[in-house]
């Protein structure tokens, strides 16, 4: 990041935007040199924009940053501006969604300036993004160092004949915190573990990169040698994968296979918010546009997907047949795909830029599979904004165990949970250590991972998922990341295809928005009983009436219990002299049996 305080080189003394001098500091004396601390108290972000009230003048954005250039210490990192969709936007008053000064400050200072605020002014902590499949938010002192000396843990990882599988991950857990490695070029790797001899080590979780079922090794016979583990291939449970064709479970459930192939989303386009697409994975060639808001919204960095998760969320969605490579089948694989990039170091600011992006390209519908502990009312606004401009937002329900987290919670988005299938995954691997007995329901449960609450709309299939990677390979992942692409593929499938949305002549708006949740909505299947955990169900391909038909006419599903536009969006704060000490919600509580065996697993962004 530039240094915005930077000084020029002229003589005389002036205050810099953020108010400090800009003046050369005073030389010292060489006999008694000024050592400066080379760690430093970690700054905050927020955002501060204006609140529309009415009978209120909104503060200008100009005078917002006036006022921060004032203070001592603040510095102004960027402001987000709009596209100019004002007349649909929240907040009343046709005014629009207000621009936003991002400034960088002492978490004090900003906690203070939060509490001072006047009701028309909004000051939130523009918190970190997470991807739906990440708790290591939620790890705190739970688990503690166990002293002792160190042991190392040699390992080689292999595959079929015993060929080294290399940038594979190995967590290895003893009676302290688990100790991690990646594998070298030779499969091998020495991970250092604390808290007691060999035989403390409890289990040995391996995560290959690609093309493997992962592993979990229980109580391991240990050597203080080389200790060989070897995984199996994908190959052995699909028939000549990734040549052969592949339909994954989940994809069978909602009865993809059988639906007519003319039908593949030609037409329609589909943002993802994630970490970017590996556009040279041979499955997704066709995945042109993005942009990546981590690197100053270049239109080419977008395409390295370091976390690849997005990836993973793209194959889903619109994964396509190339020449004999045909290991997973896309829901929409002539869809347009933006690529959204905000991961790994995005934050609520960047979600914002993201979504008005989706609104000024005329995004159908956009898969959000992330979320956060923290909440804002900006990104909440801008959610409706976007469901205002014909924009459906599907939004992960979150990992945490728990209730729903933002923004799945808002009224806005069409929120996803995840479900699994028995006999989908090796009884070894990571996948089997989902199920909990008592939210099993014949062969389908509810994973222990999931979030729940009366939010939740729909499900999805979110547990041994195969989807694209980057580098050309193919993982098996959980979550509900993985469950909403589900959802979002299969609304790219019915805006394209089914008559309701034939029309051209009808405006995108939230009208429009509503009839997809209504029709997801509609075709749902309940296989669990429990509406917390699955909504209405698992939506159904053969249940959405007209789906393909000629006629123009169609049956529009009028039954839903996805979220209407409205209703509480659990920010009012009513002013008592700080009328932004509770901000934003608290940060959710994390159940209980999230922190039982094999917590740090879900860290591995498996969960």
């Amino acid at each position: 990041m530039a240094d915005n305080n930077a000084s020029d080189n002229s003589a005389g003394q002036g205050k810099g935007p953020n108010g400090r001098s800009n003046a050369a500091p005073n030389k010292t004396d060489a006999a008694s040199p000024t050592v400066e601390p080379t760690v430093k108290a970690r700054r905050s972000r927020f955002l501060v924009a204006t609140r529309p009230m009415p009978g209120v003048q909104p503060m200008a954005a100009d005078a917002i940053a006036t006022t921060l250039n004032n203070m001592p210490d603040v510095q102004i990192i960027k402001q987000v501006r709009p596209s100019g969709f004002g007349a649909l936007s929240a907040g009343g008053g046709g005014g629009g969604m207000p621009e936003i000064v991002v400034a960088e400050m002492d978490a004090a200072r900003g906690a203070a300036l939060r509490a001072s605020a006047p009701p028309n002014v909004i000051v939130e902590h523009d918190a970190l993004l997470r991807h739906a499949d990440d708790l290591s938010m939620a790890f705190n002192s739970a688990m503690t160092m166990t002293p002792g000396i160190g042991i190392d843990v040699r390992l080689r990882v292999v595959g079929t004949g015993g060929q080294p599988l290399p940038r594979t991950t190995v967590y290895v857990y003893g009676l302290g915190f688990p100790g991690q490695g990646t594998t070298d070029d030779k499969g091998e790797v020495t991970v250092t573990v604390f808290g007691g001899p060999l035989e403390t080590i409890q289990a040995i979780y391996v995560k290959p990169a690609a093309n493997y079922w992962d592993r979990m090794f229980e109580r391991p016979a240990l050597s203080d040698g080389m200790n060989t583990l070897q995984l199996q291939p994908f190959s052995s449970t699909f028939q000549g994968f990734p040549q052969a064709p592949y339909v994954g479970w989940g994809q069978q459930l909602m009865k993809l296979d059988q639906l007519d192939p003319s039908l593949t989303g030609q037409g329609v386009k589909v943002g993802i918010i994630d970490s970017g697409c590996d556009s040279g994975h041979p499955q997704l060639t066709h995945v042109t546009r993005g942009m990546d808001f981590t690197n100053n919204k270049d239109a080419a960095s977008w395409t390295r997907d370091t976390m690849s998760h997005g990836t993973h969320c793209a194959g889903i969605i619109t994964a396509a047949t190339s020449g004999q490579l045909k290991a997973v089948r896309g829901f929409a694989p002539m869809a347009e795909v933006h690529a959204l990039k905000v991961f790994p170091g995005g934050r609520f600011s960047d979600l914002i830029d993201a979504l008005d992006q989706c609104i000024a390209r005329g995004i159908d519908v956009v898969n959000m599979s992330l979320g956060s502990s923290e909440a804002s009312e900006l990104v909440a606004h801008k959610l409706i904004e976007a469901r205002q401009n014909g924009v459906a937002c599907i939004v992960a329900a979150g990992n945490a165990s728990g209730p729903v987290q933002f923004p799945g919670n808002q009224p806005s988005v069409l929120t996803v949970s995840a479900i699994g299938k028995l006999g989908e995954f090796p009884d070894d691997s990571y996948h089997a250590r989902t199920v909990v007995p008592n939210l099993v329901a014949g062969a389908m449960f509810s994973p222990r991972f999931t979030c729940f609450g009366p939010q939740v709309a729909v499900a999805g299939p979110g547990v041994a998922i195969v989807s694209t990677v980057p580098g050309g390979g193919y993982a098996a992942w959980d979550g509900t990341s993985m469950a909403t692409p589900h959802i979002t593929g299969m609304g790219a499938l019915l805006l394209a295809h089914h008559p309701v949305f034939r029309d051209t002549a009808k405006g995108r708006n939230e009208q429009r928005v509503s009839q997809l949740y209504q029709l997801l909505a509609s075709a749902g299947v309940r296989y669990l009983g429990d509406p917390t955990r699955e909504g209405v169900g698992v939506p159904d391909l053969q249940r959405v009436a007209g789906l393909g038909a000629a006629s123009q006419s169609g049956n529009m599903a009028t039954a839903s219990t996805a979220p209407p536009l409205g209703g509480n969006m659990n920010f009012g704060v009513p002013y008592q002299g700080s009328p932004f000490a509770n901000a934003y919600l608290q940060p959710q509580m994390i159940h209980p049996a999230l922190l039982q065996s094999f917590l740090q697993m879900r860290n591995a962004g498996l969960v």
